[in-house]
């Protein structure tokens, strides 16, 4: 097997020990400032009903929004300024973009 496969029977291996509770795995928090999916998706969930109303109001393309909120994509530092932004002052960035 390849050392990537062996990695991910090891990774597994510790994951499995860990749901019976024979090990505690290594775990970590997520900054506050990172754009999770989770947290993209609760962004645009809050200032729009859809990716699409999303992307009429804000300018960032439904699906580039999909590939975010699915973790297929990663937004680069303008468009997660951009999305903190929005987080924060949604009808600033509204105006900002309408104007």
């Amino acid at each position: 097997m390849s050392r990537i496969g062996d990695e991910l029977v090891e990774a597994f291996e510790e994951l499995v020990a860990d749901l019976k509770g024979d090990i505690k795995a290594e775990s970590y928090e997520v900054p506050g400032h990172v754009l999770t999916p989770e947290r993209i998706r609760q962004i645009r969930r809050r200032v729009a009903r859809s990716t699409r109303v999303f992307e009429q109001q804000f300018h960032i393309p439904a699906r580039t929004m999909e590939a975010y909120e699915q973790g297929r994509r990663r937004p680069d530092r303008a468009t997660e300024a951009l999305l903190t932004i929005i987080e924060k002052e949604p009808d600033a960035a509204r105006r900002a973009l309408t104007s």
